[in-house]
């Protein structure tokens, strides 16, 4: 009778790398839509469409909503990853800090898309 070595299930282990540039990539992500917002803004008012205002309002909003859920996402991840003993920690950082700074950046277009729409 032959012996073999027992076999153990060992549990998936998660790359917390790859998480911390999947975090990374997300906060980049999000800074790329709010600054898109920005290079086409002075596009539509130039125009001198009437409905540019209007347009740009609802285009604001929308980024704000986008920016808010890719910061969270980043800051949520990257967070993750920091809290991981071992798990490199720079991408995640990077990815925690864009998120972190989208987040507050959505805010306050909020609070400024509000303002603008009541004067």
């Amino acid at each position: 009778m032959s012996e073999s070595a027992p076999t153990t299930a060992q549990a998936p282990t998660t790359n917390f790398r790859l998480l911390g540039v999947i975090s990374f990539v997300i906060g980049a992500g999000a800074v790329l839509v709010t600054r898109l917002l920005g290079l086409v803004a002075p596009l539509l008012i130039t125009t001198g469409l009437s409905p540019a205002y209007e347009l740009l309002n609802g285009l604001g909003i929308l980024t704000n909503v986008l920016s808010l859920l890719l910061g969270i996402a980043a800051l949520v991840l990257g967070v993750l990853v920091l809290l991981r003993r071992g798990a490199p920690k720079g991408f995640a950082a990077a990815g925690a800090a864009l998120g972190g700074a989208e987040v507050l950046s959505a805010l306050i277009g909020f609070g400024q898309t509000a303002f603008y729409s009541f004067i």
